[in-house]
């Protein structure tokens, strides 16, 4: 499709060159060749890489919306480092999900409790109230398919929760990311994924497992009531992979890409989020090449190990706007913190968020998602819920950032 301004130069051109009297045309025509020469290489490169619409139809345009909110971390996905209560009360030294479910007789309904506790309407007042418009549900693939065989997760109820969410987001004008936090047989060996240890994922038969569960997130997102499903933002096909060499790499992009093509087959449509792997932006470079309906997951932490320069750490961040933020395609900092090993006061507490709220909403940053809503354990750094309570998250956060260094 040629830009319009292109089409109007070629007629301006025409009709020039048709009034120029005789005597001038052989001296003007070497120019207006030239000219010419100019102008359709410029149409040209307009038809290789014509003007399309980015947003293609989704309820959130990452291309030129700014996402600003929190992780429900600990939620649908136990990790005990944020909250310990459903161990607690199993009497349990469980460190996972799925050590939990397998040893404790009553596990499903400790988890429904924890379910219905954990996030409630109030968190969403609170929420509204500072301006969130993004929330980001981490949820492992047995909430969608059936688990093989002696794989002992609770796999009732995680839809209706994360409906009942959505209903919250349509109340409160919010938007949720659909994060597929835990893949078949382990995308990292880390408690978020479900279970601590192997990372097993990288098999072909896991891997045919995982795109059977974006296939069930897609099938039950065009299930849902129309209010509902306008409340989701994107399908995240992976959190925070860990493939080890260059065949492991080889699957997870397969994956990527065949999850990719489910999802933009979607008859609701959504981008998909792919974390990066711990790559960086420039590894994938050659993946999913601009209009694609896609969007890159970072995760900047601060805290492993920890640093303790504050200067040297907001250079860091600032220094996205020059180098991550770049990327092809809209980057979401979908995971962050303001962990580090520098003393938590709140002048540099409220410099550190407004920093990297700033940062990433610059050049094709999508916005920032902090890594969590609650948590009951470790410090304020930690806890989105907490920061409110002390002031260094406010209202003013998303659009002022008053205090970011950059």
């Amino acid at each position: 499709m040629y830009k319009k301004g292109v089409i109007l130069n070629l007629f301006v051109f025409l009709s020039f060159f048709l009034h120029v009297p005789k005597k001038k045309k052989h001296k003007q025509m070497k120019q207006w060749i030239l000219l010419l020469s100019i102008i359709l290489m410029m149409v040209n490169i307009i038809r290789a890489h014509p003007v399309l619409d980015k947003r293609a139809g989704t309820a959130w345009n990452y291309w030129t919306q700014k996402a600003f909110g929190p992780n429900l971390g600990n939620w649908l996905v136990l990790e005990r480092w944020m909250g310990s209560e459903v161990f607690d009360q199993a009497n349990s030294d469980a460190q996972d999900e799925w050590t939990l479910s397998a040893n404790v007789a009553n596990a499903a309904d400790l988890l429904k409790q924890h379910w219905d506790s954990w996030v409630t309407e109030d968190d969403f007042k609170a929420l509204a109230a500072i301006k969130v418009n993004h929330i980001r549900i981490p949820v492992g693939y047995w909430a969608f398919i059936t688990p093989d065989q002696g794989e002992p997760y609770v796999t009732q109820g995680q839809k209706a929760q994360i409906e009942r969410i959505l209903g919250y987001c349509a109340t409160y004008q919010m938007y949720a990311i659909i994060d597929l936090h835990g893949l078949p047989g382990s995308q990292n060996g880390e408690a978020h994924s479900g279970r601590i240890g192997e990372i097993g994922f990288f098999t072909s038969a896991n891997v045919d497992r995982g795109i059977k569960t974006v296939q069930a997130v897609v099938d039950w997102m065009n299930g849902l009531d129309t209010k509902l499903k306008n409340q989701i933002a994107a399908i995240e096909s992976a959190n925070e992979p860990r493939p080890d060499g260059d065949d492991q790499y080889a699957l997870l992009r397969d994956y990527y890409q065949r999850a990719y093509d489910i999802i933009a087959a979607s008859p609701f449509k959504v981008p998909m989020i792919f974390h990066d792997a711990f790559r960086g932006p420039a590894y994938w470079n050659d993946f999913l090449p601009a209009p694609a309906n896609a969007v890159l997951d970072l995760h900047p932490y601060w805290d492993f190990p920890p640093s303790n320069d504050p200067t040297e750490i907001l250079n860091q961040v600032c220094d996205k706007r020059s180098g991550d933020n770049n990327f092809h395609l809209p980057v979401l900092y979908g995971e962050w913190s303001l962990a580090s090993g520098v003393s938590s006061s709140d002048e540099w507490l409220r410099q550190f968020m407004d920093t990297q709220v700033s940062v990433y909403q610059q050049g094709n940053a999508a916005g920032a998602v902090f890594w969590a809503l609650k948590n009951k354990i470790n410090s304020d750094v930690w806890s989105f819920e907490q920061l409110v309570t002390e002031g260094i998250i406010n209202d003013g956060t998303f659009s002022l950032h008053s205090n970011a260094k950059c």
